[in-house]
């Protein structure tokens, strides 16, 4: 849930549990080495069934990337732990920090030597140059929104320059974090789009071992540049078409590491064991790191009228969004800005502070629609002889967002709207119609990063969406905005915080009155995690890295693994 962090979450009705998650190698066998003595490490962040044999990188709809596995196969540049937001990314495939030039149009990265592909060819800066200019000449590639260069070069084996058409100081956070691929692999790929990548070739510490449409495992790379710190010999990633068969595996601890929202936390998971933690052992039990919202297709009529989603907005009591969809663990949002709260107090423009009240304000949704032209027929708000009508379209395994929806449905039409919810089998099949634009609205996770900037870039920056019916990398409601995208453009280009600040207000600005989408709930950073076969798990008080099960962050964490002794 995440950035690009995947949410999701299953229902275990079975047992009156809510739990959130939010082609083959010839061998199925874990390598030989002498530091992976453990047992096999079994992660999940999704129920999804059928897996299909897609592990492309940059797809957003492909098995790797729903199950948040791409970082331990390919790696990117950089690795952020957005915990510590003042801390600089973490080399992985760069070898240091990179340097801007040219008034932050350049970026010079420095390359990790030494480093070979699973199948034994030499990694370079070529790759990665290649890697952004193939990103360039396909844009519907996904990469969470990272810039799109003018142009990249190598200019030797450990060292590559990114060029832009404009700054983009704002942006390395997304530009270190692509996901880079083997240019004698993906050069032969007619469509780097469609590309299923059945047999991945990467840098990452483990390689595609098994796959079956009932789940796949990962081996340890024996090319791994970094494989002395490999502990772990075998991932496993298993599929779940059941929402209760994930429940025993949680609470046993067979599921070593997953992403999962689970109600009545203490009395279901963690008195069910003392292997079994969660990031704090009391309430709040999680941290925020995302703001969730209502996704919204602007580009369809009644929802692209600002003031029909403005009135949304104020119709949705969000208290009870937090107690009863996400039973209290992610809290209702307070301003229309949609910052997270408290962290970005200090970017928070006083006039938008504590103005969504938690329980909705019907009062002021009568006088936007009124001042809009609409009148109360039959019981509806309509204009035109139109009702505001809309669905609302959530995965029915992301048990919590698909109880929201219902609530959010149920307090809109109480007010006059006519909504409907659209519960979707397939996880897969819904991130597919958010990318191309083929919603009203859904409920869904921000981008994350150490400002709030990634949280708007995600939400208004027009360049990285696309017309309906074709894959958009951000802005999925596709909106258009030219102050949204002057107040983006004034943050990325300068490194002042004073400038940056002034353009984060203009946005908060724009939210509040705008609404590209609705701010709901501070999204919970999903994370249980079981010591029976494992320790050096991050901790509040060893918060070396994010503790979700998500890419790319589990890679950083899975290399910090030790066998229980």
């Amino acid at each position: 849930m995440r950035q690009t962090i995947l949410k999701s979450v299953v229902v275990a009705s079975a047992i009156g549990i809510a739990v959130a998650a939010c082609s083959s190698s010839t061998s199925s066998s874990p390598p030989s080495s002498k530091a992976a003595t453990g047992q096999p490490l079994v992660i999940e962040s999704t129920p999804l069934s059928p897996m299909t044999d897609n592990f492309n990188p940059l797809s957003s709809t492909s098995t790797g990337f729903i199950t948040n596995s791409v970082a331990l196969y390919n790696e990117p540049l950089y690795i952020w732990n957005y915990l510590r937001p003042t801390e600089p990314g973490i080399p992985v495939l760069a070898s240091g920090q990179p340097t801007w030039s040219n008034s932050g149009k350049s970026l010079t990265i420095p390359i990790r030597s030494g480093v070979k592909w699973n199948d034994g060819k030499a990694f370079s800066a070529s790759d990665v140059a290649f890697t952004f200019n193939m990103i360039k000449a396909h844009s519907a590639l996904y990469t969470s929104g990272a810039p799109v260069v003018s142009s990249a070069t190598a200019s030797s084996p450990t060292s590559v320059t990114l060029n832009f058409a404009k700054p983009e100081f704002a942006n390395l956070f997304l530009i270190g974090q692509v996901y880079i691929e083997p240019q004698h692999v993906w050069s032969t790929v007619s469509n780097p789009v469609t590309y299923t990548d059945p047999s991945p070739v990467g840098t990452g510490p483990y390689m595609l071992d098994h796959f079956s449409p009932q789940g796949y495992t990962l081996k340890q790379n024996p090319h791994y540049y970094g494989k002395s710190t490999l502990h772990v010999p075998l991932i496993d990633f298993p599929s779940y078409n059941s929402n209760a068969n994930l429940v025993p595996p949680i609470q046993s601890g067979s599921i070593d590491w997953a992403g999962n929202y689970v109600a009545d936390i203490q009395g279901n998971y963690l008195s069910k064991s003392p292997d079994n933690h969660t990031w704090l052992s009391s309430e709040p039990y999680f941290n925020d790191n995302n703001v969730v919202t209502l996704f919204v297709n602007t580009t369809k009529a009644p929802l692209n009228d600002p003031a029909v989603r403005q009135a949304i907005s104020y119709g949705i009591n969000r208290q009870q969004l937090s107690q009863q969809g996400e039973t209290g663990y992610e809290p209702p949002t307070s301003s229309a800005s949609g910052l997270m709260l408290p962290v970005d107090n200090s970017y928070l423009p006083p006039s938008l502070s504590n103005d969504l009240p938690a329980a909705g304000d019907p009062s002021k949704v009568s006088s936007i629609l009124t001042a809009d032209g609409y009148k109360k027929v039959n019981g509806k708000w309509s204009k035109n002889g139109k009702t505001i009508a809309f669905k609302i379209s959530d995965p029915i395994p992301y048990s919590d967002y698909y109880t929201d929806d219902q609530l959010v449905a149920h307090q809109l039409n109480a007010l006059g709207f006519n909504v409907t919810v659209d519960g979707i089998g397939n996880p897969a099949v819904w991130a597919a119609d958010v990318t191309n634009g083929t919603f009203d609205t859904t409920i869904h996770w921000s981008n994350q990063g150490p400002t709030p900037f990634v949280f708007y870039d995600g939400w208004m920056d027009s360049t990285t969406t696309a017309p309906v019916g074709k894959p958009a990398t951000g802005d999925f409601g596709r909106f258009n905005d030219p102050a949204a995208q002057a107040a983006l453009a004034q943050y990325e280009s300068s490194s002042s915080s004073t400038t940056q600040v002034d353009a984060i207000s203009k946005l908060a600005s724009i939210m509040a009155t705008q609404v590209p989408v609705v701010p709901l709930l501070y999204g919970g950073a999903w994370a249980e995690f079981s010591s029976r076969n494992y320790t050096g798990w991050p901790t509040a008080s060893n918060p070396y890295m994010a503790p979700v099960p998500n890419t790319p962050y589990l890679e950083y964490t899975v290399t910090h693994l030790q066998p229980k002794s």
